[in-house]
């Protein structure tokens, strides 16, 4: 499944303002309330694992030429890779929760043609993976109205600091008998946030410690990926490197702990 931003902020706004509309109009026996929960207040762990699909844009580098041999544009895409998650948060039970959480992603392979008309290379061999700390706020209408129920949707929204790695990278150029050119990778760090919606449904039967399952679906922006400028295989530097805004979307179930019982 794939979103633009723009839909990913759409999806998420119209489901925190439809949700307590839908809420109003039924009682405690809504279909949102199964079972009775445990309370789960104060500081929690939460670990999750999940698919990543990162979708990179604006993908682009200047030759060594530039400006008189032009801007080279790409269409690249990623293979799906692996995403992991640990943070540490703290729940209010009125609604609200927050955590900061310490992310990674695998190595997702990116390669695509140029895009730009002439004679140029294409991206045929690189990778990108990224770890990031984002801190996160979630709510939940449905708790925030005093719906004591194991099974509560919610939407959540992060900021955060992205630190993406790209691999070397290598240009082909079929058009002058393969010629394979290959440079550095490199390490950028930027601004990330993400948004996304899901579910919590609490594993264990009141009286029990709590155990609360979730299953998400997050949009990441994790800024901008940049490969390295230093030629492996001979030649001139780039005036700017490979380099494009790296994208993701994420599907994860994540286990939230309680580390009190009240």
């Amino acid at each position: 499944m794939v979103f633009s931003i723009k839909r990913a902020a759409a999806c998420a706004l119209v489901f925190s303002l439809a949700v307590p509309a839908v809420a109003a109009a039924q009682d405690s026996a809504s279909f949102f309330k199964v079972g009775t929960a445990s309370v789960t207040y104060g500081p929690y762990v939460r670990f999750g694992l999940g698919a990543a699909n990162t979708r990179p844009s604006d993908e682009h580098w200047l030759p060594p030429g530039y400006p008189s041999d032009p801007r080279i544009d790409f269409d690249l895409s990623n293979d799906t890779t692996g995403f992991g998650e640990i943070a540490f948060g703290y729940d209010w039970m009125n609604g609200f929760r927050g955590d900061v959480s310490f992310l990674t992603t695998g190595a997702a392979h990116t390669t695509g043609p140029h895009t730009t008309s002439g004679d140029h290379a294409d991206i045929t061999a690189a990778s990108v993976s990224t770890t990031a700390v984002m801190g996160n706020l979630y709510y939940s209408p449905f708790e925030q109205m005093g719906v004591n129920s194991r099974l509560h949707p919610f939407v959540v929204a992060g900021l955060g600091y992205a630190n993406n790695k790209v691999s070397d990278w290598t240009r082909t150029n079929t058009a002058k008998a393969s010629v394979d050119r290959t440079f550095s990778g490199d390490t950028h760090g930027d601004f990330a946030y993400s948004l996304g919606i899901g579910m919590a449904y609490q594993l264990t039967p009141p009286g029990k410690h709590p155990a609360i399952l979730e299953m998400s679906y997050r949009y990441y922006s994790f800024g901008t990926a940049k490969g390295g400028s230093t030629p492996v295989t001979g030649g001139d530097e780039p005036v700017a490197p490979l380099s494009f805004e790296n994208d993701a979307h994420v599907l994860s179930i994540s286990l939230r702990i309680p580390l009190q019982r009240l």
